[in-house]
């Protein structure tokens, strides 16, 4: 079996566009692992670096939603690739075929009112197109899900500024 999981954050935006296959999307992703070092005592941490490809729907996502930072849980398949460089020289390098893909949350940097209203311009697309017959790829829940993933975001964003007020409200009344 050839199945690979795995929780980290991207190391860049993803990159893509139309293909052979379709619409397709690449980004790298960071995973740690952390382990305490038996001869120091001291904490070593380790992060590797996974290449992952998507396509079609799970590529637009990505395009559309993810940044450099973002979270996410993939699902997928390990490919191994071969090509020929400009020097002529044949190379091998591995990737991560995405599966399945999951955001778990925004990387800290990013304004959640800019992305909301960036996933709302998205939605109204896709729906257009629904509507005059160019995607019959998307159903009610996708695009439920969607919105549902926006909302959380804005809920949680919502939550932080509140967290956010509140200590500096309280720092104040330290003061």
């Amino acid at each position: 079996m050839n199945r690979t999981q795995l929780i980290g954050r991207l190391g860049r935006d993803p990159e893509g566009g139309q293909g052979g296959k379709g619409t397709y999307a690449n980004f790298s992703l960071a995973t740690n692992e952390y382990w305490t070092d038996r001869r120091s005592g001291e904490l070593v941490e380790h992060t590797e670096w996974h290449q992952l490809v998507c396509y079609d729907r799970l590529a637009e996502i990505a395009l559309e939603f993810l940044t450099k930072g973002s979270e996410v849980y993939i699902e997928g398949r390990q490919r191994t690739t071969r090509w020929t460089d400009k020097d002529g020289k044949e190379q091998r390098g591995t990737e991560i075929r995405v599966d399945e893909l999951k955001m778990l949350r925004r990387a800290p940097r990013v304004d959640p009112i800019t992305c909301a209203a960036k996933g709302m311009a998205s939605i109204e697309r896709l729906l257009q197109d629904v509507a005059i017959g160019l995607r019959t790829d998307v159903s009610l829940a996708d695009v439920a899900g969607m919105l549902n993933t926006l909302r959380t975001d804005l809920v949680g964003a919502d939550d932080q500024a509140r967290e956010s007020d509140g200590r500096r409200s309280a720092e104040a009344a330290a003061a």
